[in-house]
């Protein structure tokens, strides 16, 4: 029997459900549906660097891709992978480092966390410092919301890998957010600067950082308590938030900064609370009230660096300046006592306005003869009874901002902590603005120091305060407690609420609220409101 037919039959057979098994996988194969995903790495622009998507367990899932030379990229992920958690990884290439402008830096790894289900198509993934900072702490074990929270904690901010940044070091046209994001990322490059280290160095930085959040808290230790240093072994310093918040601000005002940012568009750098100078950790303790324009009071705890010793009878000087889109600005000061705890001092601000967005930064140095530690306050508006009020003199006058002719000098009248009630005692700490940059602002009493609008000083001779509570009917003198301090007992009428006016002359001439000549009841007093009894 000739089977060659049959064998033929059998081939075709065969050959058929190759081809149809075949058909079958090509078409699954090119049927998976995928997501398409963007994004900047950001450590400058990184040129050439490699972009990978890993899931949790760290199987590659998607990439690699390779950036264009502003940085970004375009990604295709398996969509049913976007279900679980994802890791974005950035490596190679090259950078220019934004605070030394060093070009061709090697881009070591920067890293992004996206939660499952947070991507879509057209979706951004910001590849950068905070964004990798962020990720190695969901790697160590915290949640998402956990890692965010202690990030902004450590820098003051949240970071927000949805958006597209704008380049600090690069004009652009962008939003204020985006240009949030790349003044952020610079500021790490100043970091890293700021401690010495080459611009190679950041990455090991960006580990190290991660590491001493591992315990939630930024303090130069890490889970354990063990020292944080650097894969090549610089140590972490112990107030690393509060360098942050000097870098961010010493880019903020560099010319390498090409963001347009102004202090008033910018979020507050953090307020760390412990800085460390060459001899003395530093610590601002606040008072039971925070910040606030007006009277603000507080303590600074001042210790050894060598062995942890209370640092006792130091002379301290504060400097307050507040940093605003076109100008800067001091704020008067009360002088600095040592209280009974040793190493412990008692501090006193007047702060003239309140910081935020729209205003600008308050910054705080603190001196210890040569030494300066440097804080950076948030300032809140004043609520409640009036806390500052201002006259001004009459032909009493100091250089103009304009840099030309004269302005009237003004008289700050603070409340300085009064107590109201049945029967209330009222203070004030007065100063005068005594330049005409406003950066001086000596207390005033009889024998206060001031200067005109030529610098030539003169002594106050003679000064009075008086105060009244029944619209000017009765007046009451103040008593000079110390520079600048004035106080009178025995108030009535301020149980409920009410109002305390205010005048003061100095070597015969009345200040005005207006700085011209003083009329009897309209312009020549000050005025208090009490809104409710304290």
């Amino acid at each position: 029997m000739n089977s060659r037919p049959y064998n033929h039959i059998k081939l075709a057979i065969v050959i058929c459900l190759s081809i149809i098994s075949f058909g079958c996988s090509s078409s699954s194969d090119t049927s998976t549906a995928t997501t398409s995903v963007s994004g900047v790495v950001l450590a400058g622009p990184a040129s050439g660097s490699s972009v990978s998507v890993k899931n949790a367990a760290g199987t590659v899932v998607a990439g690699p891709v390779t950036t264009a030379a502003d940085g970004s990229y375009t990604i295709a992920v398996q969509t049913s992978f976007l279900t679980s958690d994802l890791i974005f990884e950035a490596s190679g290439g090259n950078f220019p480092d934004e605070a030394t402008a060093t070009t061709g830096v090697v881009l070591a790894t920067l890293t992004a966390h996206a939660s499952a289900g947070s991507l879509t198509s057209g979706s951004n993934v910001t590849i950068d410092p905070s964004s990798t900072i962020v990720q190695k702490l969901v790697a160590g074990g915290k949640t998402r919301a956990a890692a965010e929270t202690i990030f902004a904690a450590a820098f003051g901010y949240t970071p927000d890998c949805s958006i597209k940044p704008a380049f600090a070091t690069i004009s652009s046209v962008s939003t204020t957010s985006q240009r949030l994001i790349g003044l952020r990322a610079a500021a790490f490059s100043q970091l890293t600067k700021d401690l010495g280290l080459t611009p190679a160095k950041q990455f090991e930085l960006i580990q190290a950082l991660a590491d001493d959040l591992s315990d939630g808290v930024m303090d130069g230790l890490k889970t354990g308590g063990t020292a944080v240093t650097t894969a090549s072994g610089t140590a972490i310093p112990a107030d690393l938030d509060n360098a942050f918040a000097k870098a961010l601000m010493t880019f903020q005002a560099s010319s390498l900064n090409k963001s347009k940012l102004t202090t008033d568009k910018i979020d507050a750098p953090p307020f760390a609370q412990k800085a460390l100078t060459a001899s003395y950790i530093v610590e601002y303790v606040p008072g039971m009230i925070a910040a606030t324009q007006g009277k603000t009071s507080f303590k600074i705890k001042l210790s050894n660096r060598n062995d942890g010793s209370a640092a006792t009878g130091k002379a301290i000087t504060l400097m307050p300046k507040m940093y605003m889109p076109s100008m800067t600005h001091s704020a008067p000061v009360d002088a600095v006592v040592e209280s009974s705890t040793p190493g412990t001092y008692d501090c006193s601000v007047y702060y003239l306005m309140a910081s935020g967005p729209g205003m600008g930064i308050w910054e705080l140095k603190v001196m210890i003869g040569m030494e300066t530690a440097t804080f950076y306050p948030p300032v809140a508006m004043a609520m409640g009874t009036t806390n500052r009020a201002a006259l001004k003199g009459v032909n009493d006058v100091i250089g103009s901002m304009m840099g030309m002719g004269t302005s009237k000098r003004t008289y700050y009248l603070f409340n300085d902590s009064s107590t109201f009630g049945m029967s209330s005692t009222f203070k004030l700490f007065i100063a005068a603005a005594d330049d005409s940059m406003m950066m001086k602002f000596p207390a005033v009493s009889a024998g206060s120091t001031l200067h005109n609008e030529m610098n030539v000083a003169r002594t106050v001779a003679s000064m009075t305060v008086e105060a009244s509570t029944d619209n000017g009917s009765t007046w009451n003198s103040l008593t000079s407690a110390a520079t600048g301090h004035w106080s009178v007992s025995g108030l009535t009428g301020l149980a409920a609420g009410g109002t305390v006016k205010v005048r003061v002359v100095i070597d015969g001439e009345q200040k005005t609220t207006d700085g011209t000549a003083a009329v009897a009841g309209t312009n020549d007093f000050a005025t208090f409101t009490v809104v409710a009894e304290m």
